[in-house]
C-alpha cells in the first residue's frame, strides 16, 4: 500500500503555486482606459478646442431656443416699426398705434364679453375721455405703457382679464438689447433665427458632403481601376474649378422658373435649399480624395483578405470592416466644413446670392448693414463677430480632434 501512494504521489506532477498580483500592478491594471477615454482627455487637454465646443453648444441651445426666448423677452423678430429705425442697443421703444389697435381688436374678437365688460369698467372709473363703449378699449391702448397698467391695476375685473390686458400692455413698450434694424425689427432676435439658418445650413451641408465624399471615395478605392480613374478624373475637375464664381453663377439660377422644381419647393424655402444643393455640389471633393487614400491602404490589410476568403460580399467589406476605420479622419473634415460652409453661405449672401429676405441669417444681415456701417456700425460688427466665433470654434475642435484621434499622439 505504502508503495502504491508513494506511486501516485510521484504520477500527479506538482501544481505550481498561484501568484497573487502585488499593489502596484493592480494600480496599473486599474490606471488602463478605453480607446474613448484617452482620446476624450487627449482632446481636453487642447485648451482652445474645449473652447471651441463650449462655444458651438451654447449656440446650438440659443437656435434651439429661438421661440422660447422670443417669448420671454416679448419681442417678435418679425414686427417692423419704421419710425424707430437703427436705434442704438439697450433702447426702449413704443410701439406703433397700429400695432397696439390690432391687439386690442384681436383681445376683442376672442373675448367679446370681457372686452364689453373692460370697456364699461374703463368709462365708469374715467380712465378713458371716451363717450363710447366700443371705443374704451382703443382708447385705453395710446396710453404709456405704465399708465396703462395703473388703469388695469384698479378695473372691478377678474384675475383672467386683468392677466390677458396686462400682457397687452406689456407690448405697448419693447426693450432692445442690440437696438434695431433698417426696417424697426429687433436686431438680437434676427441674430438668434439667423444662427439657427447659418448654423443649419453649415452643418446640413458639412454633413450631406461628406456623405457623397464618402460613397464616392470608397467605392474609387475599393474597386480601382477604371471605375477609379473615371470618379477621381471627375473630382479633379470640379477641384479645378474657381468656387466663389462658380457658386455665384450657379446661385443666380432661379429654380422657380423650373416646372418641375416649383411643385416640390416652396417659395420660403427655395433660397435654403438651393443654398445647400449648390454647396454641396462643390464641397465633397476633399472628403472623396481623402477617403479613396485611406480605403487604398486599408483594401490589401490581412483582415481585408480573410473577409474576402470567407465570402463577404462587397458591400459587406466596405460598410463593416472599411467605414469604421475611417470614421477618424472624416470626422476632422467634417468639422472644418462646417465652418468653410457657414463662410461660403455669408459670402453669398452678403452678396446678395444666398438666403434671401426675409428669412434672417448672418450673410444678409451684413449686406443689410453695408451702407450703414457708418450711421449704424453695430449692425454690421454683431452678425461679423458672430461669423468669427462661430467659425473659429469648428476649426479649433476640428484641430483638437485631429490631435486626439491621430494614432500617433495617443499615449496610452
Amino acid at each position: 500500500m505504502e508503495t502504491i501512494e508513494n506511486n501516485t504521489q510521484k504520477a500527479i506532477p506538482p501544481q505550481p503555486a498561484q501568484r497573487s498580483l502585488s499593489k502596484n500592478q493592480i494600480a496599473e491594471l486599474e490606471k488602463v482606459q478605453s480607446l474613448t477615454k484617452i482620446i476624450y482627455a487627449q482632446f481636453k487637454e487642447h485648451k482652445a478646442a474645449v473652447i471651441g465646443a463650449y462655444t458651438i453648444i451654447f449656440f446650438v441651445i440659443v437656435a434651439l431656443s429661438a421661440p422660447l426666448l422670443e417669448k420671454v423677452l416679448g419681442v417678435n423678430s418679425e414686427n417692423q416699426n419704421v419710425f424707430h429705425r437703427y436705434k442704438a442697443p439697450f433702447s426702449t421703444i413704443s410701439a406703433g398705434i397700429d400695432t397696439r389697435e390690432t391687439a386690442v381688436r384681436n383681445y376683442i374678437q376672442e373675448n367679446p364679453e370681457d372686452a364689453a365688460l373692460v370697456q364699461t369698467e374703463l368709462l365708469k372709473e374715467e380712465f378713458v375721455a371716451s363717450t363710447r363703449p366700443e371705443d374704451a378699449l382703443y382708447d385705453w391702448s395710446r396710453y404709456e405703457k405704465r399708465k396703462a397698467l395703473a388703469a388695469v391695476r384698479y378695473l372691478d375685473v377678474n384675475n383672467k382679464i386683468k392677466s390677458d390686458l396686462r400682457g397687452i400692455a406689456k407690448k405697448f413698450e419693447t426693450f432692445h438689447v442690440f437696438g434695431t434694424d433698417e426696417l424697426g425689427r429687433d436686431v438680437l432676435m434676427r441674430l438668434i433665427y439667423g444662427t439657427r439658418v447659418s448654423m443649419g445650413v453649415g452643418i446640413l451641408v458639412a454633413l450631406s458632403s461628406a456623405l457623397i465624399g464618402l460613397l464616392i471615395g470608397a467605392i474609387a478605392g475599393y474597386y480601382g481601376g477604371f471605375i477609379d480613374s473615371l470618379l477621381m478624373r471627375v473630382t479633379d475637375a470640379l477641384l479645378s474649378l474657381p468656387t466663389i464664381p462658380v457658386l455665384i453663377v450657379v446661385a443666380a439660377i432661379d429654380l422657380q422658373k423650373l416646372p418641375f422644381v416649383n411643385s416640390i419647393i416652396s417659395t420660403g424655402g427655395e433660397s435654403i435649399l438651393k443654398l445647400v444643393f449648390i454647396l454641396c455640389l462643390f464641397s465633397w471633393m476633399p472628403i472623396s480624395r481623402l477617403v479613396r487614400g485611406s480605403i487604398l491602404t486599408l483594401r490589401e490589410r490581412e483582415f481585408i483578405l480573410a473577409s474576402k476568403t470567407l465570402g463577404a460580399s462587397d458591400f459587406t467589406i466596405i460598410t463593416r470592416h472599411m467605414f469604421p476605420n475611417v470614421i477618424a479622419p472624416l470626422l476632422v473634415s467634417v468639422t472644418l466644413g462646417v465652418g468653410e460652409s457657414i463662410l461660403f453661405e455669408a459670402a453669398l449672401s452678403f452678396l446678395g446670392l444666398g438666403i434671401q429676405p426675409p428669412t434672417p441669417s448672418w450673410g444678409n444681415m451684413l449686406f443689410n448693414a453695408q451702407e450703414l456701417i457708418y450711421q449704424a456700425p453695430f449692425l454690421a460688427i454683431l452678425p461679423g463677430l458672430l461669423i468669427l466665433f462661430v467659425t473659429i470654434s469648428f476649426n479649433y475642435v476640428g484641430d483638437g480632434l485631429q490631435d486626439a484621434i491621430d494614432p500617433k499622439t495617443i499615449r496610452r
